[in-house]
Order: C-alpha cells, then sequence, then structure tokens
C-alpha cells in the first residue's frame, strides 16, 4: 500500500510518500534532488519496511521557503504527522547533514544512522559550490550545476543519469538565488559527533570527492558506534550508481546484521 500527500507547516507544504510495513525507514534525498532518487532502494527495502521519502522544502514537489525554516524540524513534523515516534534515518550528502542534525537534536528518536557521501555542518569544503543563477539564467545555472564534478561518475550510469537530469530539471532553484535563512546554524556539529549515540553507517564511494572522504574520515572517528564502509568503483551518488549494491547494504544495515566498531 502507497501513501501520498502534503504536510502543511511553517507557512509551506511537504511532499512525502510512504510505503510498506515493519520498522520505519526515513531516506532523505541530496542537494538540487528529491525523493525520486529512491526509487530502486524503496522497492527494494519495502518488503521488510515502513519506507520513507520526502522533498525537503525547496525541493520537488514541496513548497520554496518563506522565511526561516529548518530541515530538521520539518523531518520532525512530517513523522509526528505520521505517527512515527522513532525511525532509522538514510540520508546522501546534505541528506546526511539533516540526518545527524536530527539525530543530535533528538537522539532518542532515531534507531540507526545510515550516511552516504554525508555532509556535516561546520566542514569547510574545498568544492566550488556557487552557481551564478543571475548571469546564466534558470536553465543555464541548472546545465552549469549538471556539469559539476560531482556528478562525473554518476555520467556514465545511464538510469542513474536519467534520473539526476530529471530531478535538476524540476528543481526550484531557490537555494541558488536566495540568502541561506535556515536556523539554527548546523556550523557547531562536526564538534558535537561524540555526542551521536544511534548506530551508524558511513558509507562513500571509492571515486568520491576528497572533501566527501575527509568527512567520512571525521565522522569515523568520532561518532561512537559506527561502522566505515568504501563502496568500489562508484562516486558521490553511491545508491544511483550502484543501485542493488546499496539497497542490500541498507538492508542489512537496517537489519543490524553487520557489527558495528565502538569507540570511546
Amino acid at each position: 500500500m502507497r501513501r501520498t500527500g502534503y504536510l502543511e507547516h511553517n507557512a509551506g507544504s511537504l511532499y512525502y510518500e510512504v510505503v510498506g510495513t515493519g520498522d520505519p525507514a526515513v531516506l532523505i534525498h541530496g542537494f538540487s534532488l528529491d525523493h525520486r532518487m529512491w526509487r530502486e532502494q524503496v522497492r527494494g527495502l519495502r518488503p521488510d519496511f515502513r519506507v520513507v521519502t520526502y522533498d525537503c522544502r525547496g525541493f520537488g514537489r514541496s513548497s520554496c521557503p518563506t522565511g526561516a525554516y529548518s530541515h530538521h524540524d520539518d523531518l520532525r513534523r512530517l513523522l509526528a504527522h505520521l505517527g512515527i515516534d522513532s525511525a532509522h534515518l538514510v540520508g546522501v550528502s546534505m541528506g546526511g547533514r539533516i540526518a545527524l542534525n536530527y539525530a543530535l537534536r533528538w537522539p532518542g528518536s532515531v534507531r540507526s544512522l545510515a550516511l552516504i557521501g554525508s555532509d556535516v555542518g561546520g566542514h569547510r569544503h574545498r568544492i566550488d559550490w556557487d552557481v551564478d543563477v543571475e548571469k546564466l539564467g534558470l536553465a543555464g545555472a541548472r546545465a552549469a550545476w549538471l556539469a559539476h564534478e560531482l556528478f562525473d561518475t554518476v555520467r556514465t550510469h545511464r538510469a542513474g543519469w536519467a534520473a539526476v537530469r530529471a530531478m535538476v530539471r524540476d528543481y526550484s532553484g531557490w537555494h541558488w538565488s536566495h540568502a541561506d535563512i535556515r536556523v539554527p546554524s548546523d556550523t557547531g556539529a562536526v564538534e558535537r559527533l561524540h555526542e551521536v549515540r544511534a548506530r551508524t553507517s558511513v558509507i562513500v564511494g571509492e571515486l568520491d570527492l576528497p572533501d566527501f572522504h575527509e568527512i567520512a574520515r571525521v565522522l569515523q572517528a568520532r561518532i561512537r558506534r559506527v561502522r566505515p564502509v568504501v563502496m568500489p568503483g562508484v562516486g558521490h551518488l553511491v545508491n544511483l550508481e550502484a543501485p542493488r549494491t546499496c539497497t542490500e547494504l541498507l538492508r542489512r544495515h537496517l537489519m543490524g546484521v553487520s557489527p558495528s566498531t565502538t569507540r570511546g
């Protein structure tokens, strides 16, 4: 059974989909993408889990911010709307950053974390993220973004690249043309990783950019209950470049099959 809908919250709406039964697992997408990036994982996990996907504010079918907002507060309200007290959180890139912020704010509500090519608040990137939408226009900005080195490896995967292009084509571009009005700031998150209580898998593609390998090393060093995984032959978007392998890895993680390494 598939449930779809919109949550009205903080002068906006958040689109979500729920399928399957069992323990809740929430899959959180990366920047400029949306819930569709998880289609293969939803298909593979739904027999055993209640899988929740949604579009973060400003992405996909969700509305753009109209004032101060918080991605992790949006997620908290969505789970309350769905009657979910605690859940496994899975996030790619920006989605991993959101999952970490949620786990730091509401540690008792997180059953486990799977962080894939994750960002973390407070990391100083060497990557050039700027897209000049004023100069290029929205169509030009989308094209420039699709040419970013972040997507170099996914371009060689036909289905994954088609999915990325479709999602970026539908991205509002809001974050390229507006100041960041998220509150509170999460720039101190990198210094609080020792507070994460949940069992955590830190997953990074072998061919991902150096920044994300550096972040993975920090997460592995500072989170207490952690299992590091390097996926061979893939880059930043592991779940789109090696969907079956990623789905099986997530299944094992969610079921607690693979042991974690405890530090501290």
